[in-house]
């Protein structure tokens, strides 16, 4: 009906908290391999359900931004009101 096609090349899968194993497809028809880490809408997610690596790559995002910051942050001439635009625009964008 809908005659949809599987690339089998460029299909894994991931089941976490599971033991990871190549799955065969009947009728001998290819072989969809497993993947340890998976990233879906933008957050990596891995086989054990563990977010951790986000996170932390999220905060050293955050950091590197600020450090490049820095300069215009604890700029006395620049009025908070600005800062705080600064800062919802360009850190807050990295880090989420």
């Amino acid at each position: 009906m809908w005659d949809l096609k599987l690339n089998v090349k460029k299909t894994k899968y991931m089941a976490i908290a599971d033991t990871s194993r190549d799955l065969q497809l009947e009728d001998g028809k290819g072989i969809i391999s497993h993947a340890n880490e998976y990233t879906y809408l933008g957050v990596r997610i891995t086989k054990d359900g563990n977010h951790e690596p986000e996170i932390n790559e999220r905060i050293n995002k955050g950091r590197g931004a600020i450090t490049k910051l820095n300069s215009i942050l604890w700029d006395r001439d620049v009025t908070p009101k600005t800062k705080t635009r600064i800062y919802h625009a360009i850190v807050k964008s990295t880090i989420s």
